[in-house]
Formats: structure tokens, sequence, C-alpha cells
């Protein structure tokens, strides 16, 4: 397959170097546009205004892919209209994110943006993250899992406007138990504004929070994790609500 891979954790990152390695040794042709610097957070968005370039980079010698000083989304809309509009991408991943994109962590993540980006323009995409990252990250797990995954879903076409965010446990490929697959749980953050004082006299602020989790049961993304499953979640972007509009009347 030719693949797109991209990311929110910027071109330099450990997971999408890994991801590349396992995939072409798998016989698929790689194709990474990601962004310069790390883009944790920055969700969907996409630059309006102020200029997209691009650069080539190298990693350990050899060249690895192209840099965007822009988001996630905008890599992905160039990787896909303008870089490689000719190689028929098969696949649109985003990732290796490192770290955990469960519940409404998707609003927020760069790395689910990118893939939603590939899913609109009609591609069939992929979030993968790792989660609960710690000093011995195990991305060659999660580089494992797709790879075999891809063998069961090769001949699905996604939905319109639809993709898979798979979720990860930061464990050895043998201490998984399998996957699942799941519904986007309620796990949301309980937000914490910390304000500080610069060397200027002026307050600046640090967004935090810790994650709040409700809800039992296997068939919840942040559950089936914890129990070593991989969480597999089907998204669809148009976000209408029938529920909602049937109040309105």
């Amino acid at each position: 397959m030719n693949i797109l891979i991209s990311n929110d954790d910027g071109i330099y990152a450990e997971g999408i170097k890994i991801l590349k390695e396992f995939l072409e040794k798998s016989g698929h042709k790689t194709y990474i546009v990601a962004p310069l610097d790390e883009q944790s957070g920055s969700g969907h968005g996409i630059t309006l205004h102020s200029p997209l370039r691009i650069k080539k980079i190298e990693r350990d010698g050899t060249f690895f892919g192209y840099g965007v000083n822009g988001k996630p989304a905008d890599c992905v809309k160039i990787g896909l209209l303008k870089l490689f509009k000719d190689k028929d991408i098969d696949l649109v991943i985003s990732g290796i994110n490192k770290g955990t994109n469960l519940g409404t962590d998707i609003f927020y993540s760069g790395t689910f943006g990118a893939a939603a980006e590939g899913s609109l323009l009609g591609i069939k995409s992929i979030a993968l993250s790792l989660c609960d990252i710690s000093e011995k990250n195990h991305f060659e797990t999660a580089a494992n899992f797709i790879i075999e995954y891809f063998n069961k879903i090769k001949d699905i076409k996604f939905p319109k406007d639809s993709l898979l965010n798979i979720n990860v446990p930061n464990i050895p490929k043998q201490e998984v138990k399998g996957y699942l697959y799941t519904k986007q749980g309620d796990r949301r953050y309980l937000d914490n504004i910390v304000e500080r004082i610069d060397t200027q006299g002026k307050k600046y602020y640090w967004l935090g929070g810790e994650a709040s989790e409700k809800g039992e049961g296997l068939e919840i993304d942040f559950v089936a994790v914890k129990e070593k499953f991989v969480s597999i979640t089907p998204i669809k972007l148009d976000m209408y609500s029938d529920e909602f509009r049937k109040l309105l009347d």
C-alpha cells in the first residue's frame, strides 16, 4: 500500500520513525509529511493567515520526509493535494502518537485532526496512539499491531467521513490481550489554570488538569486499554444530532 504518514509530535519524533521503519519492512511504501515542531493539542486547526513552507528532512543521514511549519491537518492537505497527489495514496496514518487519545481527547488532538483531514479528503484514515507514556515506550507494539490489523481491513471501504481511532496500551506485544471495538468513553479533563508571574511582573498562565473517567465495561475505550486491550473506536465526523433536533420542536 501507499501510505501517507503524519503526526502531531513533529517529524523528529520517535513514534513516526518507528512506524515508518515497520511499514517499510512489511513491504508498504511510505510518504511522510509532518509538522516541523510539536503540535500537540492543535486539534483540526489549519493555517490561513501565514504561508506554509516545506522542508526536506533527513534522519540518520537519509531522506526521511517533508517537514511543514504548520499544523497536522495542514500536513495532510499538502501531502494529499500537492506533494503526493499522483501517488494514489491508499491510507493515511497519523501517529504513532506519544500519549493517549481517548474520550474527549479527540477534540483537542492534532493526531486525530490529521487523520480526520485524510478522511474528509476521501482517504481511508487511522489515528494511532500509544497510551500511558513512561520511561519505556513500546512504540513497536503499536507498529506491529497496525501492520497485522491491515490484513483484516484491507478490503473494507470506510464509510464517508469516517475513520478509526486506535489506542494501544504501552506494554510489550506479548502482554496485549487482543483488540476490542469500543465506544468513545466519558473521559474529560478537570481543567486547572495555574497563574504565575514572569520576570517583568506580568501574569501568565499554564493550562492543565487531571483526567476524569466515568464508565465501566470493556466496550468503553479507556477501560479496554486499562485491561491491556487495543481499543479501536470507529468515528463518524458528521456530528448532527437527531435526538437534539427532536427536542427543538
